[in-house]
């Protein structure tokens, strides 16, 4: 399995005991690290034993991403590219609340960008890799529009290999109906954005998953926090969720909850429905939740073992149901 992240970041995340907007506040401990979805996702997916490669463009006048890179071995392949490297400050209360600033990602000319994708090709090729998982956000091109997807699914698709994209509302909206996508993972607030409505309840979120099926996704894995993750492909539709988990730190939750999917269900498609299909999807389903629970009950912002794993219910959704988030 193979990751780009497009615009990488520096996430350096202050952990406090009582975290008190508008005032002074004395952090506990600081870390620092190379973040983005898809260096988050390869990382779990690593944790896991899955054979893993992460591409990340970064700045060649940034000595300290670059050491940050190196400090990861092999899992990264790395792109020299000419914008300064982002910085993300991630606030994280004792009570698991959770503040991000994050940086805006820099100009990338269109030259450099031709680069990363060729790099990722090439590590597709590398490892006979059977995903590509593009994470994160989408830098814009030195004039001024958002970098082109197309042409890399494109070659992608000629390979064989089946394309995840986590990607932001904007983005998703715009790639998801290209009909180069296998699988979409957006949080709440993405389906909503590309639904262009509120989702209150797990109706709500199943028919918006629908629409993005329809119009040629083979799988949504739409993450709603508290209340779980829907799984919805043209066969029909699961809802996962771990009925009790402590919350430390949300951060990174998401691309936990992607990474247990991948590594369960590399190989999982909808076929045409039955016992095995069912099975198989809620197996992977599972594993999303259990891995999501386990990264907002760590104290840090990296996992650093998948023991330990809570109990997960799988059942077909209650469209009723009112997400806690409303």
């Amino acid at each position: 399995m193979v990751t780009l992240t497009p615009s990488p970041v520096v996430d350096r995340v202050y952990f406090f005991e009582d975290l008190v907007p508008g005032t002074v506040n004395r952090a506990l401990t600081v870390e620092q690290y190379l973040g983005g979805n898809g260096i988050n996702v390869a990382r779990t997916l690593r944790l896991a034993g899955n054979l893993t490669r992460a591409v990340a463009p970064v700045s060649a006048k940034d000595p300290s991403g670059l050491e940050l890179m190196r400090r990861e071995g092999e899992l990264i392949r790395t792109v020299l590219v000419s914008p300064p490297t982002r910085i993300n400050t991630v606030l994280v209360s004792s009570d698991g609340s959770t503040t991000n600033a994050n940086q805006k990602p820099g100009l990338l000319p269109e030259a450099e960008w031709r680069s990363v994708c060729e790099a990722t090709l090439d590590e597709l090729r590398t490892l006979d890799a059977d995903w590509l998982v593009v994470a994160g956000a989408l830098p814009m091109t030195t004039d001024g529009n958002p970098v082109d997807l197309r042409w890399l699914l494109a070659q992608v698709q000629q390979l064989g290999v089946k394309v995840c994209l986590d990607v932001n509302g904007a983005d998703l909206g715009r790639w998801a109906t290209s009909g180069l996508v296998d699988l979409v993972k957006p949080n709440l607030p993405e389906l909503e954005s590309v639904a262009g409505r509120q989702l209150s309840t797990l109706g709500d979120v199943v028919a918006a998953a629908r629409e993005l099926v329809d119009a040629g996704v083979g799988t949504v894995l739409a993450s709603m926090g508290a209340d779980g993750l829907i799984g919805v492909c043209p066969n029909g539709v699961r809802w996962a969720r771990v009925p009790t988990a402590p919350v430390i730190n949300t951060t990174g939750a998401g691309d936990a909850a992607l990474a247990g999917f991948l590594s369960e269900g590399s190989t999982i498609t909808c076929g045409n429905g039955g016992s095995p299909w069912t099975i198989a999807f809620s197996a992977a389903l599972a594993r999303s939740a259990a891995w999501g629970a386990l990264a907002v009950a760590c104290s840090t912002t990296l996992l650093q073992s998948l023991n330990g794993t809570p109990d997960v219910t799988v059942q077909e959704p209650d469209a009723t149901f009112r997400l806690n988030h409303y």
